[in-house]
């Protein structure tokens, strides 16, 4: 099977897609019910757990070229004790997987089918993903290329038709929760920033695997702007409300006019988020069918696409049966998303990075 490699634009476009798909629908609420008026300094301190991951995991694959995270683990502390990080990522993504795809239906029955079942929204979702998984990593990465600078005409759009509603009070006064109540709200942006972490699964798909560094800086970047962006106006003009709705960016575009000509533009703008929701759960379904492939040592990585996505199914189906709506969704990234990305994001590649240094360190040390 030929691997398609991907440009240093395109993968730009994937992990940052791979973050905003879905947060940017709800990042505003969840650093300001620590924070509040102040959400948007939380967001600014975030992304230093994605530079964190981002240096460590690209040092890593320039001592392993070629190799996946799920690889080089094996070479740097052998075969018994890489089954943990190996078994660690599978679940990571898994239950990744089955979140995106929750909120995905959550957000298409909220926004446009309301009668329609969740299973049935659930069902044509996966399919549609699991299919540009299985058509691999070059498609996944054109079609972002399409989505992409739509997604930011459409952003801009949001942002200009919605200065008319702003308040500045509402950001006043600065600080007043002092430094504890920020850092506490950056846990969870810092979490989805630690998404970035698919570049140690990705970087062997780089047509330049040399300027994985640069390019992934480059989509923390672009991140951090969206995400200041979208805390900025749903503050501005919802205020203190803003931890009232579960999706504080989608209520914005159902409210935002232009005067009294055209009210009602979510129709307009939706469709295109939704499908960059779409490119990111697609992305997460090939990253974790190529885990899978590499613990398995299975060569052609589309046998395994169908029953992952058949194991996302049914993982996101039982959620939606034991916990209804978005309660569930909402405590799991307060609570355990940020501990379990930082985990994938941080520690153990960093662990990964000294243990191997280390013995590197040693074995020159021998030889001399």
């Amino acid at each position: 099977m030929k691997t398609e490699k991907l440009t240093q634009w395109q993968f730009v476009i994937m992990i940052s897609i791979s973050v905003l798909g879905t947060e940017i629908f709800n990042i505003a609420a969840f650093p300001a019910q620590f924070a509040g008026q102040d959400a948007w300094i939380s967001v600014l301190i975030a992304p230093i757990t994605s530079f964190w991951c981002i240096a460590v995991c690209t040092a890593l694959a320039r001592r392993y070229p070629d190799m996946t995270i799920i690889e080089y683990s094996r070479s740097i502390l052998g075969s018994w004790v890489s089954t943990l990080v190996e078994a660690y990522y599978l679940c990571f993504l898994f239950v990744y997987a089955t979140v995106i795809s929750k909120a995905l239906a959550d957000l298409i029955a909220m926004i446009s089918h309301q009668l329609t079942p969740h299973a049935i929204i659930l069902l044509m979702l996966l399919a549609v993903c699991g299919t540009a998984a299985w058509c691999g990593i070059g498609v996944i990465g054109r079609c972002g290329e399409i989505i992409f600078p739509i997604m930011i005409v459409i952003a801009t759009m949001i942002l200009l038709i919605s200065i008319r509603d702003w308040n500045v009070t509402y950001l006043q006064p600065v600080a007043e929760k002092g430094l504890p109540s920020i850092l506490r709200g950056a846990s969870v942006p810092s979490g989805w920033l630690g998404e970035t972490v698919l570049i140690a699964f990705l970087i062997p798909f780089l047509n330049q695997p040399g300027q994985a560094r640069k390019a992934s800086y480059y989509s923390t970047l672009i991140i951090t702007v969206f995400m200041l962006k979208t805390v900025l106006i749903c503050t501005l003009a919802e205020g203190p409300l803003v931890t009232k709705f579960p999706f504080p960016y989608a209520a914005l575009i159902r409210y935002i006019s232009l005067g009294d000509m055209l009210e009602r533009l979510d129709p307009v703008f939706f469709p295109i988020w939704v499908s960059v929701g779409f490119i990111k759960l697609a992305t997460f379904l090939f990253v974790a069918c190529l885990c899978v492939s590499r613990i398995s040592r299975v060569k052609n990585q589309r046998t395994i696409t169908l029953p992952v996505v058949l194991l996302v199914f049914a993982g996101t189906t039982g959620i939606m049966k034991d916990a209804p709506g978005m309660d569930a969704i909402l405590q799991f990234y307060v609570y355990t998303f940020p501990v379990a990305s930082f985990v994938a994001a941080n520690a153990i590649p960093t662990v990964l990075l000294v243990v191997d240094w280390t013995y590197s360190r040693r074995r020159a040390l021998h030889e001399a």
